[in-house]
């Protein structure tokens, strides 16, 4: 007979093994797939414009021309890698003149509202965290049916026996 002890020690080691369900998307590395690049004067706009559109991006305020040749030469490593630039846009142009297997994956765009939401959505991130609360909701619901289900079965049996 099984009795709410061993109940609770199998509640305990489900509970375990359960993952946790975030509402914020996948929390990114210092490897960052998505990134806007941006300096003092455009960081601010890209990153409300991200916050708009609830989007897993990462802007980073670059201090010089040679930062942002550095950070993109790694998209020619990484080839999952998403660069949207605000700023510095020359530098972006040279590079991609000169590597031009990563124009599709780098994107210049002007520096205000309607041309960052066009460029994310061109490369491919714009509904990135569109689910909102609703993929915790129904994902908590569904792990309480399953636990209530499990226990309902066991607390009606040891009532029947």
């Amino acid at each position: 007979m099984i009795n709410l002890k061993q109940i609770g020690i199998l509640i305990l080691i489900l509970a375990a093994f359960m993952v946790p369900v975030s509402a914020h998307g996948v929390h990114v590395t210092t490897n960052e797939s998505n990134i806007i690049i941006a300096d003092n004067s455009t960081g601010k706009l890209a990153k409300s414009v991200v916050d708009q559109m609830g989007v897993n991006v990462t802007v980073y305020k670059f201090a010089s021309a040679d930062d942002v040749t550095h950070e993109l030469e790694h998209a020619l490593e990484n080839s999952n890698k998403k660069i949207l630039a605000v700023a510095y846009t020359d530098t972006v142009q040279q590079f991609i003149g000169q590597h031009p297997e990563v124009s599709s994956r780098i994107i210049v765009v002007d520096a205000n509202q309607n041309a960052i939401q066009q460029g994310l959505t061109k490369l491919n991130v714009s509904g990135a965290n569109s689910a909102g609360f609703l993929t915790p909701l129904l994902s908590g619901l569904l792990i309480g049916l399953v636990f209530g289900l499990g226990i309902g079965a066991v607390w009606m049996k040891r009532k029947l026996v």
